[in-house]
């Protein structure tokens, strides 16, 4: 089968498209015939192998196990089932994410996948897992669950105020959506190009980074999704209400200390406050994939895709999501 690996760690120029033996499904795992998928900030950085901490986990000079396929985000229809598996047959339509999406085949564990609802393309499918869980499990991490129903008499409490910085990009095009699903009162901030944009995907109101710094004006705010990972967090409480929270799912530039000291200062500023400060990384869950879905069925969710690569170009299509100017996902069709 084709298959997209790394032999070595570096730029998107060391990805290499090679001729590659099927896995086979195990105990509880699904073998997928890949559609499409899609590219994350995971995969560049387990591509370069930084920050280096990331390599005392994949090999300290080259990446391990050797010709191991890469990508994770997969949209594509059941090739085989494992023993045990009970939710899945062949030919049925998944989407989620695992580890070897860039492949014609791939097996993923059955917990990693959902069914594809009926009127999702592959390549909108491809681009939801680790991009759309990171924006529902951050939001749900600074205290921003469903509104419940109010009763007769009842005072709803007003909406919680949520600013989504780097609301353009794979992770914000899914969150302003989510945080409205939820029920907030969204403002998102993004470069002048993208600002229609993000006011189409349900923004209540839109803060253009290249003209006004959002951390020097008088609003505050209850949650503040930070996802691009260059502000400081001193300027940032600067604009929370006293008992808000701040989640960061974009880490400083940096190969060596910056992305591990970040968390850290933020795990201290929490325990010295009463506002909550927290570095986040999305864990694979079915229910989490499988609301996201619910949404995408009845169209409350909406994929926004940048650009289309066929995996022939994958290193075009890794090159360009890591440059960071991106409008929601780059897909990636198998």
């Amino acid at each position: 089968m084709k298959s997209v690996v790394a032999t070595t760690y570096g730029g998107p120029e060391v990805l290499q498209v090679v001729d590659a033996p099927p896995p086979v499904a195990a105990e509880n795992q699904v073998l997928v015939r890949v559609a499409a998928s899609s590219i994350n900030p995971l995969d560049w950085h387990e591509l370069r192998g930084t920050p280096y901490v990331v390599r005392m986990m994949r090999g300290l000079r080259t990446p391990k196990p050797s010709g191991q396929a890469m990508g994770s985000d997969v949209a594509g229809v059941v090739e085989s089932v494992g023993a045990g598996v009970t939710r899945f047959t062949v030919g049925d339509e998944v989407f989620g994410f695992g580890s070897g999406a860039w492949s014609e085949l791939m097996v993923v564990g059955e917990s990693g996948l959902v069914p594809k609802p009926a009127g999702l393309s592959m390549a909108d499918a491809g681009s939801v897992g680790v991009a759309a869980i990171t924006a529902l499990q951050g939001l749900r991490r600074g205290g921003l669950v469903a509104p419940r129903t109010w009763g007769p008499g009842e005072v709803e409490p007003m909406r919680p105020r949520v600013l989504i910085i780097g609301a353009s990009g794979g992770v914000g095009t899914f969150a302003v959506q989510i945080a409205k699903l939820l029920g907030a009162h969204v403002t998102a901030v993004t470069s002048t190009r993208n600002l229609e944009l993000v006011a189409r995907l349900g923004a209540d109101d839109v803060i253009d980074y290249t003209t006004t710094e959002v951390t020097r004006g008088i609003a505050r705010f209850d949650l503040i999704f930070e996802l691009a990972g260059n502000r400081r967090l001193r300027d940032l409480a600067r604009i929370l209400t006293p008992t808000g929270s701040l989640v960061s799912c974009g880490a400083p530039k940096g190969e060596w200390l910056a992305p591990l000291t970040a968390p850290a200062k933020l795990a201290v500023a929490s325990l010295l406050s009463r506002r909550t400060y927290a570095s986040f990384l999305a864990k694979r869950d079915t229910a989490d994939l499988q609301a996201l879905a619910d949404w995408l069925a009845n169209g409350a969710l909406r994929v926004v895709v940048d650009e289309v690569y066929p995996v022939d170009r994958i290193a075009e299509a890794v090159a360009h999501g890591e440059a960071g100017h991106a409008r929601g996902k780059v897909v990636v069709t198998v």
